[in-house]
């Protein structure tokens, strides 16, 4: 193995031969000159083709996949061989436009179209940059190579320092000249002798390979037959997909890679030289072909543990065989490929970017601001400069992206593949004068997205994204998996990917070219281009350039070449003319080109068509272009006539045009044949007058006057003004007139046959009378079934409330004989005799309380769902309504170990108090519930306009998966006590009642939780302003005492008397009972005076408890304070209860409740 240092020396020796060697190029003395105008040096350059794929990767493709490196040979071999017309034509355009580049190139052809050179510059630089980073990978493995992997101890990467090295030697030596007919000498000098350093590095690994590890190439073809891996990688069956799209790829690369551009065309000096290159340039490839496959074979021969680093065979054989001095020789052979081409790589991608983006932009703002530069060579040369150090940092900051790749060849492939998609534009406008700048945009633009998509981006992106993009495709869609476009499979990737490119690429060029319209400058660039001989000899003529001198065209050059150059150039045109060229003199076309020409080998065709378009604008265009606009005038007119007539006659409409003058100037047969009018009756220059005439014989108009008739429709045609009618013809036909006059006086008539519409008008009339009959009886059906709908919900709500009615009363009765026994018990045995007793009893209220409840509740979800709860909204203090929730469940979470804790709040907000308070206390008891232990919380969080309620519990949760069902009825999720026990309380109502009340009081309500951690339910009620009135109402004295109170009872149900009865005298109240209005008023009048209260049941046998209270108060002759107790939950008894001012109890009655109205009674009294 060779130290770093050591390596890096001979890597510096060699760097510093180039460096001299191009110095000498440079110095133009008669034997560097001699050496430069030789055909074998051009062939030589021609073979920075062969890069590092060549030198390193078409030994590692040769040992994994056999015969697949061929291709990379073939196809060069293919173009130089047998497309050579092809490249004579286009070094003679180049030469004769003063083409600078790949991108310039097409730009000229497409109407010098600066959007298309930049596109051209893009793609190539997006192509050319993964291409060299491939060169300066190769270095980086070499380097690993021969050094066993000690590079770390070198204090700079061997890439950058590649890549440093390689940009100061292609500012020296690539940016002397800016003018493309000055060839860089010294560069080119440089390249060809590389070019001689890599062949003879590689035939000479070869032939001690094919001689001393093998045993001639005798032994080759034994080892070859015998050995089961070598038979079976380089067997003859090797023509597959793969073999020729690669071949393809290679025969497009060779001309449209800007280096191959760049070398075979720009730097081309003679064509007798491409002459000789088309044998010696596929000759040097032979030498490279002959070598690989010897090299590959004893690789897996001799090293089968390497194959998965093949690429570096040529380096580790010599190792192997302890040969240094030989893997030295391979190392400077891989170093000058992928040298070679990064210096020439540079340098054209460094001319596009000066030339066809930077310079035009740089130009165009000087026109603008009317100042054109004095000089522009050293911009020209500073930009060129800057981009070659930019484009190989991006190089190599690129190096860690395409790491990944195993092999060189992949990366080589890939940008083959991105420059291909120039080769449908650059063959097409060779040979295709219909060939238009926006298809060539589109196309390539296309092509190179596809490329994009199918080909780098499945590379870029990680393994995991990748796999999902190949297998799934981009946002899911099958139909256009990167490796499956389309639905099209059983390719590989790269034949796949260049197939739907390429496919696209040309479809769009072809297409949008056809539909292009093509100026006058795409014609005579398409001239040019296609029919190089025949222009080439119209040159000879000459034809003045109006009012531009001779002068004007020197300051121009003068400008941007420089004065001497420019100076030199014009006194070589005037000897080779032999002219006297006076400043004065108007200058010629042949010189204006000339200049032109000129201003391109520095800037670009479109960049010195920008230029000395500024010049021509400000003059008459040459006699030349202006009867070519004359002619395309003419064919335009010509065109648009034919357009216009063709147009009339595909119209469904009749058409009939009359002049000022009212003759008939145009027709279509429609109009004929609509009217059935003769052959020869409708001619140019008829009056109409005479067709009107003509209809008017056939009956067409009214039975009056026919020349009246005809005179009035000429009159409507004077007046000028638009009409439109409908006219019956005789023969059935209904025709829609339409007429619009014309600017210069004419008219122009339209006629429509209608007579189809307005069949279908009456049918649909028909159907539209025949329709509202059906809507009208189906109404009226509907609205009977509404009504019996409404009928049966009345008396579901009917049903309703009588079944709550008699369901709740023995239980109202019971519930209020148990409280007043227990009342009873507690104050006869204060000392707990009857302990046994009073708890018996207490589990009988309790259960009776849960019986009630479930009646009350499931009553109340009816009356949600059938809405006949309206809320009444109001304005409170939610202070009262937390503190008295706070009270109420302090002793119930104490009960269970539970902390309460209440946040309290003085917001005023706008809801109804007691719904609200019924949702609340539902989702308070929810809490307690499934809290086992910890703490519950209850607060408000203010909102802009509003206030969140909340309630926070540390119970057990609820799953992500309940959620959605926790406000369904009867649903209760199972969990277990603090003692293990399995929780079995609770209806699952409660959740349910609280959503439909925050439904009707359009309170949102929301849950969040966690399981094990807790739960939040928060309902979002409306605030509103604070008012005196609200603040009053808020307040209310304490309940005084019942005792001395008289209290007069009418209730049909016995228990319910009885039980009242009990609760009266409990609390020292006088009362009197009855069942029925008849006993009430026998009661009544035995009583000496009016009592100080009524409390009646609303629903009695016969009557109701408002005929009761009506008769009584009659009795009494005195209005007696009422109390209407009621199961019935219908909204309108309610109402009618408070328009009379009656106190109003809902079954079932509680102690609680009772006590509370009789203390409003009295305080009322009071």
């Amino acid at each position: 193995m060779f130290s770093v240092w050591t390596l890096a020396g001979f890597a510096l020796a060699y760097t510093c031969i180039l460096f001299l060697i191009a110095w000498y190029g440079d110095r133009r003395s008669a034997r560097s000159q001699q050496a430069l105008n030789s055909p074998w040096l051009y062939s030589l350059t021609l073979a920075v083709y062969c890069t590092s794929w060549t030198f390193f990767g078409a030994v590692g493709q040769a040992a994994n996949f056999g015969w697949d490196f061929l291709p990379i040979y073939l196809g060069p071999m293919i173009v130089f061989i047998l497309g050579t017309p092809m490249l004579f034509k286009i070094i003679a355009i180049s030469k004769q436009q003063g083409i600078t580049s790949i991108a310039d190139f097409i730009a000229s052809r497409y109407g010098k179209s600066q959007p298309l050179a930049i596109l051209i510059t893009l793609v190539a630089i997006a192509g050319t940059i993964p291409y060299i980073t491939l060169q300066l990978k190769a270095v980086t493995m070499a380097f690993d190579s021969l050094t066993n992997g000690m590079e770390s101890s070198w204090p700079i990467n061997s890439a950058l320092a590649v890549a440093l090295l390689m940009a100061m030697f292609a500012v020296l030596f690539g940016t002397r000249h800016i003018d493309a007919s000055e060839h860089q000498n010294g560069l080119m000098l440089a390249i060809g002798f590389e070019s001689l350093v890599k062949l003879f590095a590689f035939v000479v690994v070869g032939v001690f390979v094919v001689w001393q590890v093998f045993g001639g190439i005798g032994d080759l073809f034994v080892q070859l037959e015998h050995n089961p891996v070598l038979r079976q990688r380089f067997s003859s069956d090797f023509f597959d997909q793969g073999f020729f799209t690669q071949t393809l790829l290679a025969m497009a690369a060779i001309i449209c890679l800007p280096r191959q551009f760049h070398t075979t065309v720009v730097e081309n000096r003679r064509s007798g030289d491409l002459h000789k290159a088309r044998w010696l340039f596929p000759g040097y490839l032979l030498l490279f072909t002959l070598f690989v496959v010897p090299i590959a074979m004893a690789g897996l021969l001799h090293l089968p543990e390497q194959i998965g680093h093949a690429d570096r065979y040529i380096l580790s054989l010599p190792m192997h065989f302890d040969q240094p001095s030989l893997a030295l020789l391979s190392f400077l052979g891989g170093v000058s490929a992928a040298t070679g081409m990064v210096i020439v790589s540079s340098v054209a991608l460094s001319i596009m970017v000066c030339n066809e983006l930077v310079i035009p932009i740089y130009l165009n703002r000087a026109r603008r601001a009317g100042e054109l530069p004095r000089q522009i060579t050293p911009l020209v040369r500073k930009i060129r400069r800057v981009s070659i150090f930019v484009i190989l940092l991006l190089a190599y900051l690129l190096n860690d992206i395409f790491a990944q790749f195993g092999a060189l060849a992949s990366i080589g492939l890939l940008s083959f593949a991105a420059v291909a998609q120039f080769a449908p534009v650059l063959v097409g406008g060779l040979y295709w004068k219909q060939g238009h700048k926006r298809g060539a945009a589109l196309g390539i633009l296309s092509g190179f997205s596809v490329w994009f998509y199918c080909l780098l981006l499945p590379v870029l992106l990680p393994d995991e994204l990748a796999a999902t993009l190949q297998n799934q495709g981009l946002l899911g869609l099958g139909l256009i998996r990167p490796y499956a476009l389309f639905g099209l499979e059983g390719l590989d990737p790269l034949s796949h990917g260049v197939f739907w490119s390429l496919a696209i690429n040309i479809f769009c060029y072809i297409y949008f070219s056809k539909t292009a319209l093509q100026e006058t400058i795409d014609r005579n660039q398409a001239i040019l281009f296609v029919d190089v001989p025949t222009h080439y000899e119209s040159l000879l003529g000459r034809y003045h350039a109006a009012h531009i001198r001779i002068q004007d065209l020197q300051d121009i050059a003068g400008r941007c070449l420089g004065r001497n150059s420019s100076d030199m150039a014009f006194a070589q045109y005037a000897a080779v003319n032999q002219l006297e060229l006076d400043p004065k003199l108007p200058a010629t076309v042949d010189l204006f080109r000339f200049t032109e020409k000129m201003l391109a080998r520095v800037m670009g065709a479109s960049s010195a068509r920008v230029l000395l378009g500024s010049m021509l604008s400000r003059h008459t265009d040459e006699h030349s272009d202006a009867v070519a606009m004359i002619d395309e005038a003419a064919e335009l007119i010509q065109f648009n006539h034919q357009l216009l007539q063709t147009t009339i006659e595909t119209i469904s409409h009749g058409i009939c045009v009359v002049d000022k003058n009212l003759n008939i100037v145009a027709w279509n047969r429609t109009y004929i044949k609509l009217f059935e009018y003769p052959d020869g009756l409708i001619q140019l220059g008829r009056p109409i007058a005479d067709v009107y005439r003509y209809n008017a014989h056939r009956g067409f108009y009214p039975a009056e006057n026919e020349d009246q008739q005809v005179q009035r429709r000429v009159n409507l045609l004077k007046q000028g003004g638009p009409h439109r009618f409908e006219r019956e013809l005789p023969n059935g036909i209904i025709v829609e007139v339409r007429g619009n006059p014309m600017p210069d006086g004419g008219f122009v008539s339209t006629f429509l046959d209608i007579t189809e519409s307005k069949m279908d008008e009456r049918a649909l009339r028909q159907m539209n009378e025949s329709l509202e009959m059906m809507v009208s009886d189906r109404t009226q059906k509907l609205s009977e079934l509404n009504a019996a709908l409404h009928t049966a919900n009345e008396g579901k709500t009917r049903f309703l409330a009588a079944a709550g009615h008699d369901l709740m009363q023995p239980l109202n009765a019971a519930h209020l004989f148990t409280s007043s026994l227990q009342q009873r018990l507690q104050l006869k045995n204060s000392n707990l005799q009857c302990r046994e007793e009073l708890e018996i009893l207490q589990h009988i209220d309790n259960s009776l309380h849960v019986a009630e409840h479930l009646i009350n509740t499931l009553l109340d979800i009816s009356r949600l769902d059938t809405g006949t709860i309206k809320p009444n909204v109001t304005a409170f203090d939610l202070h009262t309504l937390l503190t008295s929730l706070a009270s109420e469940f302090d002793v119930i979470a104490a009960e269970k170990g539970l902390q309460l804790r209440w946040v309290d709040c003085h917001s005023w907000v706008h809801s109804d108090d007691k719904l609200l308070r019924r949702v609340l206390q539902n989702l308070l008891l929810n809490a307690v519930r499934y809290t086992p232990g910890g703490r519950i919380l209850l607060g408000c969080r203010r909102r802009p306009g509003a206030v969140d309620i909340q309630i926070w519990d540390t119970g057990v949760g609820i799953p992500d998966d309940q959620i959605e069902h926790i406000f369904k009825e009867f649903h209760r999720i199972k969990h277990r006590n603090t003692d293990g026990t399995l929780d079995s309380k609770g209806l699952g109502l409660g959740l349910a009642i609280a959503q439909r009340i925050s439904q009707l009081l359009q309170h949102p309500l929301s849950v969040h939780s966690r399981v094990g951690k807790g739960t939040v339910f928060s309902i979002r009620v409306p605030t509103t302003q604070v008012t005196q009135t609200a603040q009053a109402n808020q307040s209310s004295p304490a309940p005084p005492k019942l005792s001395g109170l008289t209290v007069f009872c009418v209730d049909n149900e016995p228990m319910i008397l009885s039980g009242v009865e009990s609760l009266l005298n409990q609390w020292q109240c006088i009362s009197t009972s009855a069942s029925s209005l008849k006993s009430a008023l026998e009661k009544a009048n035995t009583l000496p005076r009016s009592p100080d209260a009524l409390l009646v049941d609303y629903q009695l046998d016969d009557e109701t408890g408002f005929d009761v209270i009506d008769a009584l108060d009659e009795c009494w002759e005195d209005v007696v304070p009422a109390i209407l107790m009621t199961a019935d939950h219908a909204e309108a008894v309610k109402l009618k209860a408070r328009e009379r001012g009656y106190y109003f109890l809902q079954k079932p009655i509680t102690p609680e409740g009772l006590q509370a109205a009789l203390s409003s009674v009295l305080t009322d009294q009071q």
